[in-house]
């Protein structure tokens, strides 16, 4: 899916058609099987690919409506009827949230200026607001940092291990070094 996007964007004369036809299903969906708690392990790919349809909506890179501009009151934007979309589709699916924590969510993937560690952490925390992940181990939304974590403490480890000499096993030895 995120190659089809970065493609179908390299062509504008197919991606506006693409865009008008697509972008709002493919933006459920992904909400769909985000919130889905099955799919948990998924979460990295779609923070990634709701932050590029946000950010496609929210540049002006998407010229053609994305409303049937006869429902929609004249001066109606992209961006404007996206958010008001979005929030809808929010509020009528999890009940349990209020306006007011929906739509700071939605501002929030607007945000172009967040960069996807922090567009991941918006997610995560909107997520864990649900309550549809707060009664279970939510550990997996947070796996790519506690590997990046792992493997910064084993990095440390072998460089104070290697600056005493002896201590590594042969066999732990670098020997293009």
């Amino acid at each position: 899916m995120h190659e089809l996007l970065i493609n179908v964007g390299k062509t504008p004369n197919v991606a506006q058609a693409f865009y008008q036809q697509y972008l709002l299903s493919l933006i459920q969906d992904v909400f769909a099987v985000m919130t889905d708690r099955l799919h948990k392990s998924g979460f990295k790919m779609h923070a990634t690919l709701l932050r590029q349809m946000f950010h496609l909506v929210q540049m002006n890179q998407v010229t053609v409506p994305l409303f049937d501009p006869a429902q929609q009151p004249p001066g109606t934007t992209n961006p404007s009827f996206l958010h008001d979309h979005i929030s809808k589709l929010l509020i009528s699916s999890f009940p349990n949230l209020s306006r007011a924590q929906v739509s700071k969510f939605v501002e929030g993937m607007f945000d172009i200026q967040m960069d996807l560690p922090h567009f991941k952490g918006h997610l995560r925390d909107f997520l864990i607001e649900l309550k549809e992940f707060s009664a279970e181990d939510n550990s997996a939304l947070y796996s790519e940092e506690q590997e990046k974590a792992a493997r910064e403490r084993e990095q440390a480890l072998m460089a104070q291990r290697s600056a005493v000499p002896g201590i590594l096993k042969p066999s732990e030895i670098d020997n293009d070094l």
